[in-house]
């Protein structure tokens, strides 16, 4: 009897490690665990799953969101109430459609290209068009920058060269905009530090003399540094794979680093692109960048491992098998 109770007890403690970190509520119908996610009644016991495939997770309580923002619980019967927003069938949430992104309230989804005189709220809207766009605060409107000027659609950089036609414009590679009597640089190119002359706009690593020549094809985050093109502190270089005319083309920009928060569809939208081939800090939830387990936000942008974190569950594990041992010692010299 000593010996049985003795075995009973051991491999109660051994599986707790496990068994404890399961939260399990009894229940007679499926209706009775709704209060976790991705939850079922089985064998009269609350039982959750993992987001992806039928392995069995610890129960967490639901997290209740307002169903008006993006992030928000959906239904095929109560869909997404968002103009240009879709209900996810897989994770029951709402989403902006293709080629949307949310509003900073994340109650609205906006058009993630706009054109030049094109109603917005992001600048990133703009500069999707045009590099050298921005977004008008007051005006709400898609408009050149300082020291550029739109011209057929398109932000062209002036020059500090008045005009009335082109003949003297055209001597360094520029038009004249008769509508502001300035010379101009036609497209691709920038111009130089004193704004006298025209040159080209310059790639991710290519060789620079101003930060103006970065910008025109890595955004805002470009910047000319030791004679090379390359992205300021808090971005990173983002490489997209385009379709152009019967080829593919590959453009780098400089995006802002992703931070806690951030807007998400999937796990790999909340990591940077170098690290895409290392675990992330961070995984989508809630349509939000948030820290994964056993990690903890710092500054309210980056999420870093707990100190310890992962030296506890053994220690759990360790302090149970020792209790194990001494409850079969005291048992054993009695027997």
């Amino acid at each position: 009897m000593q010996l049985t109770l003795l075995i009973f007890f051991c491999c109660s403690l051994l599986n707790a490690a496990s068994a404890d970190d399961l939260l399990e509520l009894g229940c007679i119908t499926d209706d009775q665990c709704k209060q976790f996610e991705r939850s079922r009644c089985q064998d009269g016991h609350c039982f959750c799953t993992a987001t992806v495939g039928d392995k069995r997770v610890p129960c967490k309580p639901m997290d209740r969101k307002l169903s008006n923002i993006i992030g928000g619980p959906c239904t095929q019967e109560h869909a997404c109430s968002q103009e240009h927003a879709e209900c996810d069938a897989k994770t029951q949430l709402c989403y902006c459609a293709a080629d949307y992104i949310p509003s900073e309230d994340r109650r609205r989804c906006l058009s993630q290209k706009v054109p030049l005189a094109g109603r917005c709220e992001l600048s990133s809207q703009c500069q999707s068009t045009d590099k050298s766009a921005v977004c008008h605060t007051s005006q709400h409107s898609c408009l050149c920058k300082a020291h550029f000027e739109a011209h057929g659609g398109r932000c062209l950089a002036t020059l500090d060269l008045s005009c009335s036609n082109d003949t003297i414009c055209n001597k360094v590679g520029a038009i004249c905009l008769s509508n502001v009597n300035k010379c101009a640089c036609t497209e691709g190119l920038v111009h130089n530090h004193n704004m006298t002359n025209c040159m080209p706009s310059a790639v991710y690593g290519a060789s620079c003399t101003t930060t103006t020549q970065c910008q025109m094809t890595l955004g805002v985050g470009g910047v000319c540094s030791n004679n090379s093109c390359s992205c300021r502190a808090k971005y990173y270089p983002r490489t997209m794979n385009n379709q152009g005319q019967n080829q593919e083309m590959n453009t780098t920009s400089c995006e802002p680093f992703v931070t806690y928060g951030a807007y998400c569809h999937q796990d790999k939208d909340c990591q940077q692109e170098q690290e895409q081939k290392q675990p992330s800090n961070m995984m989508c939830k809630w349509s939000e960048c948030v820290c994964q387990e056993n990690h903890h936000v710092v500054d309210n942008e980056r999420c870093v491992l707990t100190t310890g974190s992962a030296s506890n569950q053994l220690n759990v594990i360790l302090a149970k098998l020792m209790i194990t041992a001494q409850f079969f010692w005291l048992i054993y010299s009695h027997i």
